[in-house]
């Protein structure tokens, strides 16, 4: 067989293999685009709120003075939640809303509650969580409009930046010290190619929108053609030899 004839053959072959996961890759895409992903974990089945309110037996199991705090939170909305946690400050009872939103940090001992956390707790929450040795280059806080890298965030955040090759970003809520998201360049990269994976370049996480749904049509359109085409000149070229075989064994 000629080396051109072996390498058009090759070429077919693995045009074939590729459109294949061409069209699956489109299915999973249209799939992905038209099911919203609060369906598809369930969510919009979730019930309003997250907790039950706080029962009377529960609230007595309280220390006093926490009690009286707690008390007094629930005079303006319903708390669900009390639990004593520790993220790298002391220990502090948090107090949560029905829907699970943060209430209050309140102090263990007094039970008065506390305001948002200082930059300096911001950052020995920050060296404790990032591994590395690095020194802090900045702190933060963030009141109103979050970065791209910390959509969705619950405001008010700290952004806690380090001297380091991976340009690392912690991100925390002031209310309370949790760190909310570890952002650095490689992550940078990756939301780049996510954008232009979900096409949604103002948001970068909607995967539904009319955009990406008409190129996920137009791919399997083009995929599906594709394969159709290279299974209608396969069965002609077959078609022509078997007429062909026939037309030799005829004169012979």
């Amino acid at each position: 067989m000629k080396p051109r004839k072996t390498a058009y053959l090759a070429h077919r072959w693995l045009g074939l293999i590729v459109c294949v996961q061409l069209l699956a890759w489109s299915l999973g895409g249209f799939i992905f685009s038209v099911l919203s992903i609060e369906s598809v974990r369930g969510e919009l089945d979730m019930a309003a709120s997250l907790f039950k309110p706080l029962s009377g037996e529960a609230l007595l199991a309280l220390p006093e003075p926490v009690r009286g705090s707690v008390e007094r939170l629930a005079g303006d909305e319903a708390v669900g939640a009390v639990n004593l946690k520790n993220r790298g400050l002391g220990a502090y009872w948090e107090v949560q809303s029905v829907e699970g939103g943060l209430m209050a940090r309140l102090d263990p001992e007094t039970g008065a509650a506390k305001g948002i956390i200082t930059p300096e707790e911001a950052v020995l929450i920050a060296d404790r969580d990032f591994g590395p040795e690095a020194e802090v280059a900045s702190v933060t806080l963030i009141e109103m409009d979050p970065p791209m890298e910390y959509r969705g965030g619950p405001l008010p955040a700290y952004r806690v930046d380090f001297e380091h090759p991976k340009n690392p970003h912690i991100y925390m809520n002031a209310m309370n010290g949790e760190v909310r998201a570890r952002r650095n360049t490689r992550w940078r990269v990756f939301d780049f190619f996510w954008m232009l994976h979900t096409m949604d370049y103002s948001g970068r996480d909607d995967f539904n929108h009319p955009l990406l749904i008409a190129s996920s049509v137009v791919a399997i359109v083009t995929a599906g053609s594709g394969l159709t085409l290279w299974g209608w000149r396969a069965a002609t070229r077959v078609g022509r030899r078997r007429g062909s075989r026939r037309g030799r064994s005829s004169r012979g």
